[in-house]
């Protein structure tokens, strides 16, 4: 039960954002203009129910509130440490590499057994110095408990995630966030890898701005192998 809520939170936690924000907009309207009424009213039955309006829209403002700030606690903090079983996706391998054959004089030699390549993603959301991944680098092979370092330098952060999803797949789990200038150090958490099947996943990094303008998402693909 609690696995199907953190996915529906993170998959739809953009889409969620925007329907708090405009429910706020309006009882903040709502707010504003009982407030008015309140200020400008002379009788007290009128003055009582512009009372009663305010207080009203303001329980609701601090609901949706608080709302908010618990679907950010719960994607960018609670979900990712939570045993991830049931929400990965069968990681899809890239099985075109050639086989090398090698012939003996008189003997025919059997294809050695292809070994898929980890498929490249496009990398032109990072920017070297700025935002980038310096641990893991395209293509590494990972497991166990894995401390994720990357860059993220710009002057007008706002925030920054991260998160990995199976090759392929849309279905992206956060990790952790932050919001802090870092230079090739640790972003701030660990990513525990024991509990997802092996195979190919995307790594990507989300910057916004203080504007809350989303920047192009830095990626990087990696293979999980059992220890």
């Amino acid at each position: 039960m609690m696995q199907s809520i953190f996915q529906f939170l993170v998959q739809y936690e953009i889409w969620i954002y925007i329907l708090l924000g405009i429910s706020a907009f309006v009882y903040l309207r709502k707010l504003i203009l009982a407030f008015i009424d309140w200020r400008n009213s002379v009788f007290g039955l009128e003055r009582e129910s512009a009372q009663k309006r305010f207080s009203l829209s303001l329980t609701f403002l601090g609901l949706l509130v608080f709302m908010a700030l618990a679907v950010f606690i719960l994607v960018s903090f609670v979900a990712p440490s939570y045993p991830q079983y049931g929400l990965l996706l069968t990681p899809t391998l890239d099985i075109l590499a050639t086989p090398t054959v090698t012939l003996e004089p008189g003997v025919l030699s059997q294809p050695a057994p292809a070994q898929p390549t980890i498929a490249v993603v496009s990398q032109e959301g990072c920017l070297p110095e700025k935002i980038e991944w310096t641990f893991p680098k395209m293509g590494d092979e990972l497991s166990g408990n894995v401390e994720l370092k990357g860059t993220v330098n710009l002057p007008n952060l706002g925030f920054y995630k991260y998160e990995f999803a199976p090759m392929g797949s849309d279905n992206w789990i956060t990790i952790a966030a932050g919001d802090k200038i870092v230079v090739d150090q640790p972003l701030g958490g660990i990513w525990n890898t024991e509990q997802l099947t092996p195979g190919d996943y995307v790594l990507r990094l989300v910057v916004s701005d203080n504007q809350n303008q989303f920047l192009p998402p830095c990626l990087v693909s990696v293979r999980i192998i059992p220890e």
